[in-house]
């Protein structure tokens, strides 16, 4: 088997959702994400693109595996995410 050489970004579209960070935003190459808090209550969540990014994304070869790459790991990662452990925000996402 031969070893790929990818670009820095490949799979790097989504922000790490196994460290989260609250009032603070998360941000991938393309897709950004906030949870913000006040106190004990969640005040808000936002989800934005930079379509600028997604453009060069979309231009590049890799797109199609790289896009297939960043989904596996964010759904290898959701029963992670669901456990008793993690976040409560995650729960109703």
């Amino acid at each position: 088997m031969t070893i790929r050489k990818h670009k820095p970004c490949y799979g790097t579209m989504f922000h790490d959702t196994l460290h989260f960070q609250e009032n603070a935003p998360m941000k991938g190459k393309v897709f950004t994400f906030e949870l913000d808090r006040i106190g004990l209550a969640r005040s808000g969540r936002t989800i934005s693109a930079d379509i600028a990014e997604w453009d060069d994304c979309i231009e590049c070869e890799e797109f199609d595996h790289c896009y297939k790459f960043c989904m596996a790991k964010l759904f290898c990662k959701t029963p992670l995410n669901t456990n008793e452990n993690a976040h409560d925000e995650l729960e109703d996402i």
